[in-house]
């Protein structure tokens, strides 16, 4: 069994886990009827990009154009939030991407349009990308 085969059977297994909580009682009233912050087939899409940025990104500036902050996550606290950034990559012309990544409320105060970070894309797809440094 390879690791996306064992992957989705965690994945699945997690899910059949949740579907009882709520109607075994599980959980304290309070906390019944959430939903996990994102869907399991997306954090693992978001780990592989984390992985592959890491292992072959190519750092660059960029500049952000916009910031559109959503609800945060009831268990962490952190909030997906969507970056309309501006990355200068060292090897060409300068060209617009969409990042949306997950950040801490403290983090995301010291940030605003027209503010200079450093981010990594994928080489593969220039667009898809993470910011590392503000």
């Amino acid at each position: 069994m390879g690791f996306l085969s064992k992957a989705r059977e965690a994945q699945q297994q997690a899910k059949d886990a949740m579907a009882g909580v709520g109607s075994m009682g599980g959980l304290p009233a309070n906390l019944q009827g959430m939903t996990a912050p994102t869907n399991m087939d997306e954090q693992l899409r978001h780990r592989e990009k984390v992985q592959k940025l890491k292992a072959s990104g190519i750092e660059a500036p960029a500049v952000i154009n916009t910031i559109t902050a959503g609800d945060a996550e009831p268990l962490s606290g952190s909030i997906t939030t969507v970056f309309e950034v501006t990355i200068k990559p060292p090897d060409g012309d300068a060209y617009g991407a969409t990042i949306k990544q997950s950040m801490l409320p403290a983090a995301l105060e010291g940030l605003a349009a027209g503010d200079a970070i450093g981010v990594r894309y994928d080489p593969d797809d220039r667009t898809s990308a993470l910011i590392y440094t503000w």
